[in-house]
């Protein structure tokens, strides 16, 4: 998996903490094209750092940009299937 780029898209503070949605832009090989998803990252400080959130993302939401892309395989073969 290649993540192609990371944007912070808001930042909400709530009382759970800080509420940071990170776009995400990403490209597997098994993949027609490239995705970009909302992830969310919940904090008890805000982070502004960019390389930070790439860490994050990279460490902590790689299993869930994993599962979206299998689901995406899923659908593109579907579709695939349907269109032959």
């Amino acid at each position: 998996m290649k993540i192609i780029n990371t944007e912070l898209a808001s930042v909400k503070q709530t009382t759970l903490g800080f509420e940071h949605w990170v776009k995400v832009t990403y490209r597997v090989p098994i993949l027609k094209n490239e995705y970009t998803v909302k992830l969310l990252l919940l904090m008890d400080f805000k982070i502004e750092d960019k390389e930070l959130i790439d860490y994050l993302v990279s460490t902590w939401k790689y299993r869930e940009l994993v599962l979206h892309s299998v689901q995406m395989h899923k659908l593109e073969n579907k579709v695939k299937l349907r269109s032959n």
